[in-house]
């Protein structure tokens, strides 16, 4: 099956050297080659110094964007299909819209270009001046014409790709909200789209620099300020409705939500180390706490490589026995990580709290053995698990699920 690919991506692919290069190095490519046409345009028709700082500038800007953009067609061509059917669905449509044949991606960088040109001018002719001097030489106004296209068809895409992910992420939080089962979006495939949101909210951020090429047009800084303040805002938000989305399917998310306890398995040169914890699940990350005294902790500080299964058991019917293993990686918390992540080591320790009342509880006692006791700054240690591998068991049957 062909690739859909962008306008853009077509053209520079079909460009040589571009075509043999990879993208990123094409890039880098593509902004030495402007900014070499430029300045030299800028030498043979004399422009003043500034004249070529605003040049560069806008360059900076297109190739920057184009950087972020970019990465968006690679990543979700390898994004691997959502067990669920209507998820699947509903991404492949995304892509479709996004890829489409027609290239409507093109149409939001036309709407900005052709009024803008319109605008430069009739009524902007005092930042032609400024950015060119008067009476700018024909080869000079289609460089920038160019160039000036080059932008708008960046912001458009844009505006595009953040309009899009809004209403993918918006869907797909709908669509988690039915699924059944073992029906999901692998986790993976889940953070590639909360990065791609986050490459848009940069997208947004990049904009700002245009605003000292349109310092004397007060209009065009206010319509520069709302593009950066709408890709911004709206891809912000998406990201955050792809982080509510459930990475788990419905069957093991009720088990890691419902159990009380489960083990934590380490390994330290060759010595496997396994030991019963209580945890708790926010819906996306599972966490446990250590005694700083643990063994476990030290094995992990040396080797964060871990296994933690959860299970539930049924004596009385085997075939109701469920239970889950990740096996993957830890974060430790430290006192370090308290800027960062203060926010989300305090509503860990919530949710021990509500989840775990008496338990914790315990832990200001005497009764309980020196490792478990509480000590000075932080009393436990706040431990992440980051699944890599997941195999559920339901009944006898075991069952691999992507992450």
């Amino acid at each position: 099956m062909k690739e859909k690919k962008w306008i853009y991506e077509e053209i520079v692919g079909r460009i040589p050297p571009f075509s043999l290069l990879s993208y990123k190095y094409s890039i880098l490519l593509q902004f030495l080659l402007l900014l070499v046409i430029g300045i030299t345009l800028g030498f043979i028709f004399d422009l003043e110094q500034i004249s070529l700082l605003y040049g560069s500038l806008a360059i900076l800007v297109a190739v920057s964007w184009s950087l972020l953009i970019l990465q968006l067609a690679p990543t979700l061509r390898k994004f691997r299909a959502p067990l669920s059917k209507d998820e699947n669905e509903l991404l492949e449509r995304y892509k479709g819209i996004l890829f489409h044949k027609n290239h409507y991606e093109a149409v939001p960088g036309l709407v900005i270009f052709i009024p803008f040109m319109f605008y430069l001018y009739y009524f902007g002719t005092d930042l032609l001046d400024m950015w060119l001097g008067k009476a700018p030489h024909p080869v000079l106004l289609l460089f920038v014409s160019l160039l000036i296209w080059d932008i708008c068809y960046r912001m458009g895409l844009g505006l595009w790709t953040s309009v899009l992910a809004l209403w993918r992420s918006i869907r797909l939080k709908k669509l988690a909200e039915k699924r059944s089962e073992l029906e999901h979006t692998p986790y993976t495939e889940l953070r590639y789209l909360q990065k791609l949101d986050i490459n848009n909210v940069f997208f947004g951020i990049i904009s700002l620099l245009l605003l000292p090429l349109f310092k004397k047009d007060a209009f065009l800084v206010v319509i520069t300020l709302f593009f950066m303040g709408f890709v911004t805002l709206t891809s912000l938000y998406s990201a955050y409705i792809i982080s509510t989305v459930p990475w788990l399917p419905p069957d093991i998310y009720n088990l890691v939500n419902e159990s009380s306890f489960a083990y934590i398995g380490t390994s330290l040169k060759g010595k496997t180390h396994v030991t019963p914890v209580v945890y708790i699940f926010d819906g996306q990350k599972i966490f446990f706490n250590t005694s700083k005294e643990a063994k476990k902790l030290k094995i992990m500080q040396e080797n964060n490589k871990v296994a933690f299964l959860i299970d539930k058991r049924d004596m009385s019917n085997i075939y109701e026995n469920k239970a889950v293993l990740f096996t993957g990686e830890v974060k430790i918390y430290g006192i370090m990580d308290i800027p960062m992540h203060f926010i989300d080591m305090l509503a860990a320790l919530k949710l021990f709290m509500k989840k775990y009342p008496e338990y914790t509880k315990k832990y200001s006692t005497s009764e309980l053995p020196k490792a478990w006791q509480l000590t000075p700054i932080i009393a436990r240690i706040l431990v992440e698990v980051k699944p890599v591998k997941i195999i559920y068991w339901r009944g006898a049957k075991q069952i691999s699920v992507p992450v």
